[in-house]
């Protein structure tokens, strides 16, 4: 069996699962439909995952080290460290941000934007974790041949300073996890309490 995945938390690993492509298809992104909890701490989590384009389903194995009391945590954790992801690379956070970002631009829906777009900002989080004292990243920050081709041939968008100014026109992440927070709170109100016998 291959080796697991090191992630920080699941939430990495569901991460990884949005820009990894199926086998069969070549698309996806993937869906996880059943994760378990090994007896090693609760730390080797084996998910099955579904592709949403072609229905594949197969297993993916994560070592992750804050185990599993990260998951289902009521404002999303992606990863409590500064060490940047070892299986999400800084192009594929970047791809993340923009996706996430249109997503939550297009949605009417206020509650549903607002976490879309808290999302979006801690991966441009992950994304700047690559970086260290140079403008430009390492190459070794970007893991797949298409991530690392687009680097090299647009090296400007990759610049430490523009993902700076982008993260500057942005709330900050406490104001924006106590909104995420308000709005679960609300919607828990909302649900009457004779709805459990229904």
């Amino acid at each position: 069996m291959d080796e697991p995945l090191r992630a920080h938390t699941l939430t990495e690993g569901r991460y990884y699962l949005m820009v990894t492509a199926c086998e069969s298809c070549g698309k996806g992104p993937w869906a996880i439909t059943s994760t378990e909890a090994s007896q090693e701490g609760g730390k080797l989590l084996t998910t099955r995952a579904r592709c949403e384009q072609c229905g594949s389903e197969r297993p993916f194995r994560f070592l992750c080290e804050g185990g599993e009391s990260q998951v289902g945590s009521e404002v999303e954790r992606i990863n409590p460290t500064d060490e940047p992801s070892r299986i999400v690379d800084l192009g594929q956070w970047l791809s993340l941000f923009y996706m996430l970002t249109e997503s939550a631009a297009s949605d009417a829906d206020k509650v549903s934007a607002r976490r879309t777009g808290f999302r979006a900002t801690l991966c441009l989080n992950e994304a700047l974790k690559f970086y260290g004292d140079d403008e430009l990243p390492e190459e070794s920050a970007f893991f797949s041949e298409r991530t690392l081709i687009t680097f090299r041939e647009h090296p400007e968008k990759f610049a430490r300073q523009r993902l700076r100014d982008m993260r500057a026109k942005l709330p900050a992440l406490p104001k924006m996890a106590r909104s995420v927070r308000r709005d679960e709170q609300a919607a828990k109100k909302k649900t009457r309490w004779w709805a459990f016998w229904k």
